[in-house]
């Protein structure tokens, strides 16, 4: 390091107003460079210039992250206040969906019930006029064999114990014969 020092002290001894000249222009550019990048005064320089710059592009995005946040938290309150407000609709529709299944469920029973008391009442009836028209053929069957008896016993001159037997006969026979026609009629009418 010696060396270098002992360089620098020679070149200042040689030209000591070249040396003079150049330590005030160093100072010239130095003061240059300091108020172009600083400012002087009022005036501010380039490297104030920039961290004002630099400030303001700060804080202004600092208040649009400020101003962010409140209307995520503007948003989240209105989306909670939504999800609730959906919530409660959801309910209110779920009670009167099921209140109006229980409405819809009731009036088909009621329908089907009435349904069934026709169909009872009609198939009542229809037995009721099957057992008339029974009887009624039962009753022209039974006059027809007491007819026929009668006209038998007329015709032979039979004794009270051989009456007895034909009467029985026939009797037994025209019951067979409605047996069968009455369990015939069910099977035909199903």
């Amino acid at each position: 390091m010696s060396e270098v020092l002992h360089e620098v002290v020679a070149e200042i001894a040689a030209g000591p107003g070249a040396f003079a000249i150049e330590v005030l222009q160093f100072l010239v550019l130095a003061a240059i460079v300091y108020f172009v990048a600083f400012g002087f005064g009022r005036r501010k320089g380039m490297v104030s210039n920039m961290l004002v710059e630099r400030r303001n592009r700060v804080a202004t995005r600092v208040e649009r992250a400020a101003h962010a946040d409140e209307q995520l938290a503007q948003s989240r309150e209105g989306a909670a206040a939504r999800v609730a407000a959906a919530k409660s609709e959801a309910a209110t529709i779920l009670r009167e969906a099921r209140a109006s299944a229980r409405s819809s469920r009731r009036d088909l029973r009621a329908a089907a019930d009435v349904e069934a008391a026709a169909i009872r009442e009609r198939a009542a009836s229809v037995v009721q006029e099957e057992r008339a028209e029974m009887h009624v053929e039962v009753r022209d069957r039974l006059v027809g064999v007491v007819a026929q008896a009668t006209r038998s016993l007329l015709n032979e001159g039979l004794s009270p114990q051989e009456q007895r037997q034909l009467i029985q006969g026939i009797v037994s026979s025209e019951i067979d014969r409605l047996e069968a026609s009455a369990e015939d009629a069910p099977a035909a009418s199903r």
